[in-house]
C-alpha cells in the first residue's frame, strides 16, 4: 500500500538540502528527476579517497518501479568534476553504509557526472562480475533530453538489458548478488561463538568461498576476528607442518598488527608453542576471539595434496595435532572451519597407523541446494532487473532439473538470457526449455562437479552411473552390502531416498551421465524417439562416410584407382557418376553413398578396416541394427524400449571403432 501512494516530487527536508548545497544546475536536474521519481533525502560527503560529492535517494514511483522493477531507493551520485575520477566510485559504499540495507538497491546506483565521456570511462573502470550496475549520466545528457519524459528510464532500461546478472562464475566477494547461503552463515558463526569447531562441504561451484567471504564480511558487525587460508595456495602448502603454521602466524599478525613473528624460529620442536602464544596475544590485543577459516582443504590432505608430504607423508598428523592442542588449551579464544569438496579428513580414523587428530572432531555438514523459495529469489530479482519476467512454473522446472544447485541454475539462465535478447520478455516454458537444451549439452559443467566423486568416491561414482542407467537391482545390491556407501551421494544433494528407494535429485546429471555411457534420456514422444535415432544415426554415417572415403584411397593406391573401384563396387554398370570428382562420390548432397553402401565397401576392403572395427561379424552385426532398426522413422513405426537400446549399443561400438581411427591419425 505504501508504494502506491509515492508521487513524484521532492521531501521538505531534502528539498531544503539540495536549494542549499547544490548548484543551480544540479537543482535543475533533480528537478528534472522529481518528475517521475519522488527524492527522499539528499547530502554532501566525502570519499574515503578525498573526494567531494553530492548525492541524492529517488524512490520510484508505481509506473516506473513497473518499468524497471525496483521497489527501494536508487542511490544517485553527483560529481562536478570535469573528468571522471573512479574513485567516486567508492562514494556508492560510503552512502550505503549509512542507510538501512532494506531500504535502497543493492544491485544498481546512478552516477551523474560533469564528464561528457563519462559512459565510456565507466566501461573501462567496471569489468569485475560482481559489480553493481553503474547507470551513468552526464549534466548535459539533462539539456540535451530536456524533451523527453521517458529519459531516464530509457537509460535505466538500456543499462539493464544489457548485463548478464547470471553470469558469475567466480566466488562472490561482495554481497551484492549473494543469495540463499544465510542460514549457512549464521550456523558458521553460532558454531563459533559457542566455541565449536565446523566443517562444510561440498560439490564444486556450491558456493563455499562465497559463503566464506561473508563470514568475514559479517565478522565487523558480530565482533570477532578472521583469518583466511587459502590451502591452494602454495605460497601454504608447499611448506612443511611446522613453516605452515609460521604462515598461520604470519597471517595473524598480518590481520591484528602484531609484531612479524621470526620464521627462524618455528621448528618441529617450538612451532606449536609459537602458534599459541601467536593467538593468545591476538585475541588479547584486539579482546575479539578469532575464527581460522581453512578453503579447499583438499590441497593439505593425505591422499589427496599435491606435495608429497601433505599427501604420503605425516605433515597433516602434525599440524592438525599442533591446532587441536592449542585450541583445547585456548578456553575458546578460536575455533577453526574447514572447507572442502570431501569430508576425508575427518572421515579416515588413522593415517600411516598413526591417530588421525581431528577424526570425528565434528559431524561433516554438507552445502544443501536451493530450496523453491530461494531459487525463486534469486532468479526472480535478477531476472526481472535484466527485463525478463519469469513464468513461476520455470522456477519447479528449475528445481527439478538442476536439484537447487546454484551454479547450474546461474548457468541455465544465463543461456535463457543470450537466447531471449529483445527485452522486456517472459520466459515461458517454451522459451526455457529451448535454453535448457542446448545448456545440457555443455558437459564441461557437470564433469567439473562430479570431479569430486571421480577423485574420492569412485564406488559412489560407480553406483551414480548404474542409477542413470536404471540398473536398479545392482545399485541395490551395493546399498544392501553398505547402506552407507550412498550417504555421499545423498550429502552432496545428487540423490535423495525414501524407503530405501533412490533417485536423482538433479535430473541434468542423470542426462548427462546417459549421454556418457551412451545411453539416452527419457524419450517420452514418437517424434522424441525418432529424433534421437535419426541424430546418432546420421552422425554416424557422416564420420563412417570420411573414414571410408580415406581408407579406401590408400587400399587402392591413388585416388583415380580408388574412385574407378567405387563406382563399379556400388554402381555396377551404371556410371552415371563418373564425371564426378572421388571426394564428390562420398558428399551425401550430391551422390547416392548412403549407410548400405558404406558398409559394403568396408566389408570388400576387410583387411583395411580390422584394426580399427574389430572382428568382422560383430561389424556386420551391429551395422545390421543401425541399417534396420535404426530407420524406425523411415517407416513411420514407433520404436519399443527394447529396440531402442539395440540401436543405441551399436552405435556406441560405432562410435568407439570412429574414435579409435581418429586417435591413429593424431
Amino acid at each position: 500500500m505504501y508504494q502506491e501512494l509515492v508521487r513524484e516530487g521532492i521531501h521538505p527536508s531534502a528539498k531544503e538540502i539540495i536549494e542549499k548545497e547544490f548548484s543551480k544546475t544540479e537543482n535543475s536536474i533533480i528537478g528534472i528527476w522529481a518528475n517521475e521519481w519522488y527524492i527522499t533525502s539528499a547530502g554532501k560527503r566525502t570519499t574515503p579517497g578525498r573526494s567531494e560529492f553530492k548525492y541524492f535517494l529517488a524512490k520510484p514511483v508505481q509506473h516506473v518501479e513497473e518499468a524497471l522493477n525496483i521497489s527501494r531507493e536508487v542511490i544517485v551520485i553527483m560529481s562536478n568534476y570535469r573528468q571522471f575520477e573512479p574513485r567516486i566510485l567508492e562514494a556508492f559504499d560510503t552512502i550505503r553504509c549509512e542507510l538501512l540495507e532494506q531500504r535502497y538497491e543493492k544491485i544498481c546506483y546512478a552516477l551523474i557526472s560533469a564528464d561528457d565521456s563519462v559512459s565510456d570511462r565507466l566501461k573501462e573502470c567496471l569489468t569485475n562480475q560482481e559489480d553493481q550496475i553503474v547507470v551513468p549520466f552526464s549534466y548535459s545528457d539533462f539539456s540535451t533530453n530536456k524533451g523527453n519524459p521517458s529519459f531516464i528510464r530509457n537509460t535505466f532500461q538500456r543499462h539493464f538489458y544489457s548485463r548478464d546478472l547470471f553470469d558469475c562464475s567466480e566466488p562472490l566477494r561482495k554481497d551484492t548478488f549473494f543469495f540463499g547461503r544465510t542460514d549457512i552463515v549464521t550456523t558458521i558463526i553460532e558454531k563459533h561463538k559457542a566455541g565449536s569447531n565446523y566443517g562444510l562441504f561440498g560439490l564444486r561451484k556450491t558456493g563455499k568461498t562465497s559463503i566464506i567471504f561473508d563470514v568475514e564480511r559479517k565478522a565487523v558487525s558480530q565482533d570477532y576476528l578472521t583469518v583466511f587460508i587459502d590451502c591452494q595456495d602454495t605460497s601454504f602448502n608447499m611448506r612443511r607442518w611446522n613453516k605452515a603454521l609460521y604462515y598461520l602466524c604470519d597471517s595473524i599478525s598480518q590481520k591484528t598488527g602484531l609484531s612479524q613473528v621470526n620464521e627462524d624460529a618455528f621448528t618441529e620442536e617450538d612451532a606449536s608453542t609459537i602458534f599459541s602464544n601467536v593467538v593468545r596475544d591476538a585475541c588479547k590485543s584486539t579482546g575479539k576471539t578469532m575464527l581460522l577459516l581453512f578453503d579447499e582443504i583438499e590441497n593439505i590432505t593425505f591422499g589427496k595434496s599435491g606435495a608429497d608430504h601433505w599427501c604420503n607423508g605425516l605433515d597433516f598428523v602434525y599440524f592438525w595435532q599442533s591446532l587441536r592442542s592449542s585450541y583445547q588449551r585456548s578456553n575458546n579464544a578460536f575455533t577453526f572451519t574447514i572447507f572442502g569438496t570431501n569430508p576425508k579428513c575427518v572421515e579416515q580414523p588413522s593415517i600411516l597407523g598413526v591417530d588421525n587428530p581431528i577424526y570425528n572432531a565434528f559431524q561433516p555438514c554438507y552445502i544443501p541446494g536451493f530450496d523453491y523459495s530461494q531459487t525463486r529469489e534469486m532468479v526472480r530479482k535478477l531476472g526481472r532487473i535484466m527485463g525478463m519476467k519469469f513464468d513461476e512454473e520455470i522456477y519447479t522446472h528449475l528445481m527439478e532439473d538442476y536439484g537447487g544447485h546454484p551454479f547450474l541454475i546461474r548457468r541455465v539462465c544465463s543461456k535463457v538470457s543470450q537466447i531471449n535478447t529483445i527485452r522486456p520478455v517472459t520466459i515461458d516454458r517454451i522459451r526455457y526449455f529451448e535454453a535448457k537444451e542446448k545448456f545440457n549439452l555443455d558437459n564441461v559443467y557437470f564433469e567439473m562437479i562430479l570431479d569430486v566423486l571421480k577423485q574420492f568416491y569412485p564406488d559412489e561414482y560407480e553406483m551414480l552411473n548404474l542409477l542413470a542407467l536404471e540398473d536398479r537391482e545392482s545399485f541395490n545390491y551395493f546399498v544392501t552390502e553398505d547402506p552407507s556407501i550412498v550417504s555421499h551421494l545423498i550429502g552432496y544433494g545428487l540423490i535423495k531416498g525414501v524407503d530405501n528407494r533412490y533417485d536423482f535429485r538433479i535430473d541434468a546429471v542423470k542426462e548427462y551421465l546417459i549421454r556418457k555411457n551412451g545411453g539416452h534420456p527419457a524419450l517420452l514422444t514418437r517424434a522424441d524417439k525418432w529424433k534421437h535415432l535419426c541424430n546418432q544415426r546420421n552422425e554416424l554415417e557422416r564420420e563412417l562416410r570420411k573414414i571410408v572415403r580415406a581408407i579406401v584411397k590408400v587400399a587402392h593406391k591413388n585416388e583415380a584407382e580408388a574412385k574407378t573401384y567405387v563406382i563399379n563396387k556400388v554402381y555396377g554398370k551404371n556410371q552415371k557418376h563418373s564425371a564426378k570428382t572421388y571426394q564428390e562420390l562420398f558428399d551425401s548432397r550430391s551422390s547416392d553413398i548412403y549407410l548400405k553402401s558404406l558398409v559394403d565397401l568396408i566389408n570388400a576392403d576387410w583387411q583395411y578396416f580390422e584394426d580399427y572395427f574389430g572382428k568382422q561379424d560383430v561389424f556386420i552385426a551391429n551395422m545390421t541394427i543401425l541399417k534396420n532398426e535404426g530407420r524406425f522413422d523411415a517407416h513411420a513405426t514407433e520404436p519399443t524400449e527394447e529396440e531402442i537400446n539395440a540401436v543405441d549399443n551399436a552405435s556406441h561400438y560405432l562410435k568407439k571403432c570412429i574414435d579409435k581411427y581418429k586417435r591413429s591419425m593424431e
